[in-house]
């Protein structure tokens, strides 16, 4: 019976996008970089990518922070001060959670099903102050943060961590989440079934979801099915 839910964060229940765009934005205000302000677009693309990059153990996190702002500033042919706007970025991110919507309701109704175990490779401070800003501190069966365990998805010895101090079984787990380099790579490495949360209709590259859902709905059914 799979009815243990290792479940990602970002843009999987909470909505990492409108926490970032907000956050970016103050910082660079603060900064007095007006122009920057409406460069979103730049600094995701940059930031998306050396995400990627420590997925695949190529640059540390510590290091990952300051670099996304100093790749952006070059980009912008820039002279702002890199550590301070990840200080100011990463200051308001952690006091700035969203839901996605219906995931409240997703929640709720999994939760009825099994027990959930989140497990993200944000920073804790952010991780831990977004979900106390969407009120889900005491909510979830476990919580496993990469920087904590000191491996990230999809490295296969952070879900032997995960399985281990949960107490389960991989043959008991369905892991959860809408990256396939990260989620479902590493689920496959860890041979673990797992659900890819697909709402934008992308075609699978590099990973091997067991089953792909488009909607909370169809996670549940899944879910439902394998019980």
């Amino acid at each position: 019976m799979k009815n243990n839910f290792l479940l990602d964060a970002d843009e999987t229940i909470l909505d990492f996008l409108r926490s970032s765009k907000e956050s970016f934005r103050a910082a660079m205000e603060e900064l007095g970089e007006r122009e920057a302000a409406e460069r979103y677009d730049d600094f995701k693309e940059i930031n998306d990518g050396l995400w990627r990059e420590y997925e695949r153990g190529e640059i540390s996190k510590k290091n990952l922070m300051t670099a996304r702002f100093q790749r952006f500033f070059v980009r912008l042919n820039g002279k702002a001060d890199a550590e301070e706007a990840n200080r100011l970025y990463f200051t308001k991110l952690c006091r700035t959670g969203y839901l996605l919507p219906g995931a409240a309701e997703f929640l709720r109704e999994l939760k009825s099903r099994g027990r959930i175990f989140l497990i993200t490779n944000g920073t804790p401070a952010a991780q831990y102050g977004r979900l106390r800003a969407v009120g889900l501190s005491d909510f979830f069966d476990g919580v496993f943060v990469s920087d904590e365990i000191g491996y990230a998805k999809p490295d296969e010895r952070f879900f032997a961590y995960v399985t281990k101090t949960a107490g389960v079984g991989r043959g008991e787990c369905l892991v959860i989440g809408d990256s396939l380099t990260s989620d479902i790579r590493g689920a496959n490495d860890a041979g673990i079934e797992c659900i890819w949360y697909n709402p934008s209709g992308k075609e699978a590259i590099g990973a091997k979801p067991d089953h792909t859902a488009n909607s909370y709905r169809e996670i549940l059914e899944v879910a439902d099915k394998l019980r």
